[in-house]
């Protein structure tokens, strides 16, 4: 009966939840967001020209038919731009999950082991002290490095910036680990008889998480800006890919002419990412509270309760 009457009272609430969330200002929270991944994917609908190919003369100024104007080599500006925008969400996307994932496991296994003894002990103390050495050098160094013996390709560079910005969950996860493992709960589902693996999983990476989820933005624009500066060095996606640091190194010459189209251009778009990105990942956290709240489970709530 009592069951019956704390259903009865919790599903109206989350239901009013839901209907009350502000989903206004979580649009508002995700638009760049949406805004940048929109233009990489609909970027053959959006480009008037194939970006890899010569479709008019070299340097030609900005004009009505060729937006952005044409490069050193005939390639329309404008089309390589928004194809730019591919290659920029394409490494964003995969390496904000792919150091988010394993910053999760890692961290999380740091955090446990830190009241373990034995080899799990030894392990989380030297991954622990492997990703403190690693935070002290300067991402661009680690990231040419890294391709430098790898070689340049694709494969080499997602390690590289993976290798470079997974050290923040990390950190972010391995301090939630430690404040969630003294909880009441784990200590009685280890007491119930579950292992330690199966109570990571279930109990503490998932109360875990929320820091290294929230800063996902913030690896995508890292990962940005990391791409462009690699590309601007010579180091990045091969040629004649369109990549915005290899565009901006390669319209120097022309911009000492007063050609700055070249550079400008693909420059700004460069600005304008990382900052809607940036504004994501402030209005994120302002956000997730309520995401979490209006879809808690009335279950979850009721356990609570308990």
């Amino acid at each position: 009966m009592a069951e019956t009457h704390v259903s009865a009272v919790l599903l109206p609430r989350a239901r009013a939840a839901r209907t009350h969330f502000p989903w206004g200002g979580a649009a508002a929270a995700f638009l760049p967001l949406i805004v940048i991944v929109l233009v990489a994917v609909l970027a053959p609908l959006i480009a008037p020209h194939d970006p890899e190919k010569t479709v008019a003369d070299t340097r030609l100024a900005p004009s009505g038919e060729f937006w952005f104007g044409t490069d050193s080599v005939g390639m329309d500006v404008f089309s390589r731009v928004v194809f730019g925008a591919r290659i920029a969400v394409r490494f964003g996307i995969t390496v904000a999950v792919c150091a988010t994932a394993i910053g999760i496991l890692v961290g999380t296994f740091i955090g446990l082991s830190e009241r373990s003894r034995g080899i799990q002990s030894a392990l989380g103390g030297a991954l622990n002290r492997v990703s403190d050495y690693i935070v002290a050098i300067p991402d661009i160094i680690l990231a040419i490095v890294v391709v430098g013996i790898m070689g340049a390709s694709d494969l080499s560079l997602l390690i590289a910036i993976v290798l470079t910005l997974v050290q923040a969950p990390i950190k972010l996860t391995r301090m939630e680990v430690l404040r969630v493992r003294n909880e009441a709960y784990l200590e009685a589902a280890e007491l119930g008889g579950e292992s330690r693996a199966r109570a990571a999983f279930v109990h503490v990476i998932p109360n875990s998480i929320g820091p290294a989820m929230r800063n996902m933005p913030l690896i995508f624009g890292n990962c940005v800006i990391i791409l462009a500066s690699l590309g601007f060095i010579g180091v990045g996606v091969n040629a004649p890919t369109p990549e915005w640091g290899y565009m901006i190194s390669s319209g120097l010459s022309d911009l000492m002419l007063g050609e700055w189209w070249e550079t400008v251009f693909p420059a700004v778009f460069v600005f304008l990412s990382v900052l809607g990105i940036a504004y994501s990942s402030r209005a994120i956290p302002r956000v997730w509270p309520r995401i979490a709240a209006a879809f808690s489970t009335p279950s979850k709530k009721r356990k609570n309760l308990a």
